[in-house]
C-alpha cells in the first residue's frame, strides 16, 4: 500500500503536531507501507526530514517553499495556502501509484481536496488537528462573523469531498456532527506519543536541567510549547499573583510566540519574580523538558477545547506527569482528567481554582506521586503510538478492502 501523505506544514518549523507525525510516518513505514511526503519549508529552524525517517526505503517527499505569514492576516494567509494547493499538484500528479491520500486539515484545504478529486480520485482520509474556522472564530482570532459563516459554508464541502475525517477527540466530533455530517463517516483517533522513545528522564541525566542549572530543590509548575493565542496566558499571570509569596512555587515557561512579548512584558510590570521564561527548546529534548518539573500546565483560552485538543498531552502522561488544565467546564475533556484522576481541571474563567488546584498540589507530594502514576497508565492504554497509529492503518485497510 502506497500513502500519498500531504501537509500544508513542514518539520523545518517547530509545531505541537510535530512529534505525532513523525511518530505516524516511522509507523507506517514500520508496517511496510510506502509513503510520498509533500511539505512546507517556511523557518528552516529544524532539518527537513527528521533524523529517525532520513533513508528509510519506502520513503520519498518533495518540500516546497514558503513564506511565513502571520497567523491573523487571514486574507494573505488563505492566498499563500491556496497557491501551496497548485504549487504541490505540479508535485503529487507525479505520484502515480499510491492508494489512500491522507491530507492534514488546513484552513485551505478546499483547494487540495477539489484537485484531488479531480485529478487523482484516490480515497481520501481528512485529518483534522484543529476545526476551522471554529477554532479562530471562537478564540477571537477571526472576528468577522460574515467571514466566519462564509468559511463554515465553504467547509462543509470539505467533509463531503473526503472519504473518511478523523479527529482527536469526541469534543471535537459533536463539533463536526453539528454541521451535518454522518456520524459513521467521523473516526476518533486520539493524540500520541511514540512509546517507544518518549519516557519519564530522571533528574541525574536531564539534559534541560543541566544545561540551565535548575535547582532541583524548588516545585516547578511548567508550561513547555506554543505561547500563541490559545494559551491564555492571564490565567498563568493571575495564578502565579496569587502565589508570588510562596517561595517554593515557581513557574516554568518554555517556548516562543506570538504572545510571549506581551506575556513577559505584563509579568514584569507585576514583579512576577515566580515566572521563569526559557528559549524553545530542540525536539530531541522534549522528554528532558516535561520531565523537568513537578506539574505541568495547560491553560486555554475559551473556544479552543472542542475544536481541537492539546497536543503535549500525551507527551506528559508518557513522562509521568501531573496534568493541570484551565479548560472548558462542559467539555468530555475537562471530565476525563478529574474522573481518571490523571490531573486537575479547573475552569478557563476561574483563575483562582487553578492557583488552588496548583497550591494543592503542592501542599500534597504523596498526591502527586498517586497523580503520576495514574496518569502514566492512562496515558499507555489510551495515547500510546502502538495504540493510535494502528487505528490508522486498520482504516486504511478497511478503505481499500470497500474499495476492491
Amino acid at each position: 500500500m502506497k500513502i500519498l501523505f500531504i501537509t500544508t506544514e513542514g518539520f523545518d518549523t517547530p509545531g505541537p503536531n510535530n512529534q505525532m507525525a513523525i511518530v505516524m510516518l516511522k509507523d507506517f513505514l514500520d508496517e511496510g507501507f510506502e509513503v510520498h511526503l509533500i511539505q512546507s519549508r517556511r523557518k528552516r529552524i529544524n532539518p527537513d526530514i527528521p533524523d529517525i525517517l532520513k533513508g528509510r526505503q519506502g520513503f520519498t517527499y518533495d518540500i516546497i517553499d514558503r513564506k511565513v505569514i502571520d497567523k491573523t492576516n487571514f486574507a494573505k494567509r488563505y492566498m499563500d495556502e491556496a497557491a501551496f494547493a497548485f504549487t504541490s499538484y505540479k508535485k503529487w500528479k507525479k505520484v502515480k501509484d499510491a492508494d489512500i491520500v491522507f491530507l492534514q486539515s488546513c484552513p485551505t484545504v478546499i483547494y487540495q481536496l477539489i484537485m484531488l478529486k479531480l485529478f487523482n480520485r484516490k480515497p481520501i482520509v481528512f485529518n483534522i488537528y484543529d476545526v476551522f474556522p471554529g477554532h479562530a472564530y471562537d478564540i477571537g482570532v477571526m472576528k468577522n462573523k460574515l467571514i466566519y459563516n462564509m468559511l463554515r459554508f465553504i467547509q462543509r464541502f470539505t467533509y463531503k469531498l473526503s472519504s473518511v475525517i478523523t479527529v482527536l477527540s469526541e469534543d471535537m466530533k459533536d463539533k463536526i456532527t453539528e454541521q451535518n455530517v454522518p456520524s459513521k463517516k467521523i473516526r476518533i483517533v486520539p493524540a500520541w506519543y511514540d512509546d517507544k522513545a518518549v519516557k519519564e528522564i530522571s533528574v541525574e541525566n536531564n539534559k534541560f536541567i543541566k544545561k540551565f542549572n535548575i535547582p532541583t530543590n524548588k516545585f516547578y509548575v511548567q508550561f513547555a510549547g506554543t505561547i500563541g493565542y490559545v494559551f491564555n496566558y492571564k490565567a498563568v499571570l493571575e495564578a502565579a499573583t496569587i502565589l508570588k509569596d510562596e517561595a517554593d512555587i515557581i513557574f516554568q515557561i518554555i517556548g516562543d510566540g506570538n504572545v510571549k512579548k506581551e506575556f513577559m512584558d505584563e509579568a514584569k510590570q507585576r514583579g512576577l519574580n515566580n515566572i521563569i521564561f526559557y528559549p524553545l527548546q530542540p525536539l530531541e529534548i522534549v522528554p528532558d523538558v516535561y520531565s523537568a518539573c513537578s506539574i505541568c500546565l495547560i491553560p486555554l483560552n475559551k473556544g479552543v477545547i472542542g475544536n481541537g485538543v492539546p497536543s503535549k498531552a500525551p507527551l506528559l502522561m508518557a513522562c509521568r506527569r501531573v496534568i493541570v488544565n484551565s479548560v472548558e467546564l462542559e467539555s468530555e475533556y475537562f471530565r476525563m482528567f478529574n474522573d481518571n484522576r490523571i490531573g486537575v481541571s479547573v475552569s478557563n474563567n476561574d483563575h483562582k481554582a487553578l492557583a488552588d488546584a496548583i497550591f494543592n498540589l503542592y501542599s500534597n507530594p504523596k498526591e502527586v506521586e498517586r497523580i503520576a502514576d495514574n496518569t502514566k497508565e492512562f496515558g499507555q492504554k489510551h495515547y500510546s503510538s502502538s495504540v493510535n497509529t494502528r487505528k490508522f492503518i486498520n482504516i486504511f485497510r478497511e478503505i481499500i478492502t470497500k474499495n476492491g
